[in-house]
């Protein structure tokens, strides 16, 4: 009688801690279709050298800098360490950035470097003063 109230219990715990079927969340680019800050689409980044830096990278989705502009970057599937990437690398066979073209993230674990290819699917304009300009538009002083 313990072994089947056990068995139950068990049972009853484990289906507690299932989680329930829920909507997948949206990925790349599609998490920031409400967010004033995406821009439209461009087929381009030139003079890919003036990247500067980067920000926001996610396992689909990175911001590019290039001095004061911003460009969000969509990869193909899912490049697995852009989220951790302590560095980008661009490779295009042009001076522009177009998709079809590849980042390149560098990591380093401890003494080892480890390297992953990520082919650009999408480029967008991202303006980061958007949103600021959006607030005020709600809450006029």
């Amino acid at each position: 009688m313990k072994a089947i109230t056990l068995a139950f219990l068990a049972a009853a715990a484990l289906s507690a801690c299932a989680s329930a079927p829920s909507e997948p969340q949206a990925r790349g680019v599609a998490k920031y279709a409400e967010d004033p800050r995406l821009g439209e689409e461009t087929n381009k980044i030139c003079f890919a050298s003036g990247i500067d830096g980067f920000s926001m990278n996610d396992r689909d989705t990175v911001l590019l800098h290039d001095g004061r502009k911003r460009y969000m970057v969509e990869v193909t599937g899912t490049c697995l360490d852009l989220d951790n990437a302590e560095s980008i690398v661009l490779d295009s066979t042009t001076s522009c950035l177009t998709p079809g073209d590849s980042i390149v993230i560098a990591q380093t674990f401890g003494e080892s470097f480890g390297s992953r290819r990520c082919m650009i699917r999408d480029i967008y304009f991202w303006n980061p003063k958007a949103e600021a300009a959006e607030a005020a538009e709600e809450n006029p002083a």
